[in-house]
């Protein structure tokens, strides 16, 4: 199986890959073995580079934001049954700005925090320990990067916090322009292919093993069992919200004596994916 580089004038596509199996013209860009030229998707683990491929072109940051998070009071009860620990769910909720970047669309962006944690859908970022707890989520609007948090609560007051969040913004690809396949301007050491769609003087999120402070987990983060769940950041911290003491009980009868039931808390072994790791130059 040979490296190959090719270009094709009429799709106006770049490649670097492996050959296909399958044999044919080495410079005709329809041949088999360049199957990873204009069929991206279906030879996608033969591929080193392709110009149709979203870069990731950074806009805004990496921007730290701060922000002051209210403390959340203590839960009285978890349920109208009786239970052995207070807690509760959903006990407050607050939306934060984070960055305006005035794009005009909807883009795709990167928020990171504690130490380098790429933020997925409701991660926990600040634990009480006793089933208090703070979880955020990231969404953009055309004009905007906002924070969503909500709070769970146990027999404790969470406490405020301030946390800082780290921003990065991504363009949406450009569309193809001109008629250059392959240009490399020796003056700036730029090179662009695929009708500009690539350009080596952009802001590109890079991968880079080690070293880098943002962390994307690699895989699932949240698990479920006996009911509970338990999420796990890309830095390995666990948290399992649901309290191993909690149980639930239920009487018929009034002053008839409550019998709990077994532990509601999560109780299996997930520890979560690995994470890749990204720098935004």
């Amino acid at each position: 199986m040979e490296i190959a580089f090719m270009t094709d004038p009429d799709t106006g596509r770049c490649a670097l890959y492996d050959e296909a199996p399958g044999g044919g013209e080495y410079d005709d860009p329809n041949s088999l073995l360049n199957g990873p030229l204009n069929d991206p998707v279906t030879w996608l683990a033969n591929l080193y580079f392709h110009s149709d491929f979203n870069y990731m072109e950074v806009s805004h940051g990496p921007t730290n934001t701060g922000i002051s998070h209210a403390a959340v009071s203590a839960s009285s009860s978890s349920a109208p049954l009786a239970a052995t620990v207070p807690f509760g769910w959903y006990a407050a909720s607050a939306t934060h700005l984070l960055l305006t970047h005035n794009l005009g669309y909807v883009p795709n962006a990167m928020v990171y925090v504690s130490g380098g944690n790429v933020i997925w859908p409701g991660m926990p970022v600040q634990v009480a320990g006793d089933g208090g707890a703070r979880y955020v989520s990231v969404y953009c609007t055309s004009t905007e990067v906002r924070l969503y948090e909500y709070a769970s609560t146990g027999p404790s007051t969470l406490p405020a916090t301030s946390l800082t969040y780290t921003v990065i913004v991504f363009k949406n690809p450009p569309a193809p322009s001109g008629n250059t396949l392959l240009d490399f301007d020796p003056s700036t050491g730029a090179v662009q292919m695929g009708l500009g769609k690539f350009n080596s003087s952009r802001r590109y999120l890079q991968v880079v093993p080690g070293g880098s402070p943002f962390g994307i987990a690699y895989g699932r983060t949240i698990d479920l069992k006996n009911g509970a769940v338990r999420a796990v950041r890309p830095d390995g911290v666990t948290y399992d919200p649901v309290p191993v003491g909690l149980t639930m009980g239920l009487s018929r009868i009034q002053f008839y004596p409550t019998v709990y039931g077994a532990s509601m808390g999560y109780n299996g072994s997930f520890s979560g994916p690995p994470q890749i790791m990204v720098q935004a130059p």
